[in-house]
């Protein structure tokens, strides 16, 4: 059963907040609740900006949105690694150590609130949910009968994403949870750019299977997008980093 906490975080009331000062992903302690962001490497402005945010009562659409992003994210990872494995090709490492960022701030935001980790065996290609344990093997599948393959699985994963943290965020309405979706949702948009470039050099295009074609073409031919939002998807002032 879901714990209600009603205690406040500390906010800050400086005009421009320690975590506005740095980069988004690094730098600062990000000390919260639970101490250092995370001890994969993820700390400083995401972390201190999570912990910052109130702690408010969570519906159980929260919950799932939560814990089912976690392992999404997850998914995007594990495939992405197995891949570079696969075909030696740098944009899935790259993209991998970013989705390992996006795993530490939902992490982060889940001890917040002290929901257990959904999935706690970090091995690649293992899920508790049975959906996207399912949608690994398929992907990896398809991403391993060619470059081209699995550059486009790539876009698939991240439009898969975005939509996914899309219908989520309509659901929620903690200032906290709704950060963090926005500045995944940056960072998809982020790959999804890059991997729509990637597929450029093979002379193809990539065709939405989520967002709709209009949505997807607005992200690919808009510029790639910098620096830690809020809960409206609003540049935080003073942010240059990630």
């Amino acid at each position: 059963m879901k714990k209600l906490l009603l205690i406040l975080a500390l906010v800050g009331s400086l005009t421009i907040p320690s975590f506005a000062q740095g980069n988004s992903w690094n730098g600062g302690n990000g000390k919260g609740k639970h101490g250092p962001g995370s001890g994969n490497g993820f700390n400083g402005g995401m972390a201190e900006l999570i912990n910052s945010l109130p702690y408010e009562d969570l519906s159980n659409k929260e919950i799932l949105g939560m814990t089912y992003m976690y392992e999404e994210e997850k998914l995007a990872r594990d495939v992405y690694l197995t891949l570079y494995k696969t075909w030696n090709i740098k944009i899935f490492s790259n993209i991998a150590n970013s989705e390992q960022r996006h795993m530490d701030a939902l992490k982060l935001l889940l001890q917040k609130y002290d929901i257990p980790i959904p999935v706690l065996n970090d091995e690649v290609g293992f899920f508790s949910n049975t959906k996207l344990q399912q949608l690994y093997h398929e992907l990896v599948a398809q991403g391993e009968k060619s470059p081209l393959d699995a550059v486009y699985v790539g876009a698939t994963i991240e439009d898969l994403d975005i939509s996914d943290l899309e219908a989520f965020l309509s659901q929620a309405d903690n200032k906290d949870i709704k950060t963090v979706y926005q500045n995944l949702m940056k960072g998809s948009r982020n790959h999804l750019r890059a991997f729509a470039r990637h597929l450029n050099k093979y002379g193809e295009s990539y065709k939405a299977q989520y967002l709709s074609q209009d949505e997807v073409d607005e992200i690919i031919n808009s510029p790639m997008e910098r620096g830690l939002v809020d809960e409206n998807g609003d540049p935080i002032f003073g942010n240059t980093g990630w």
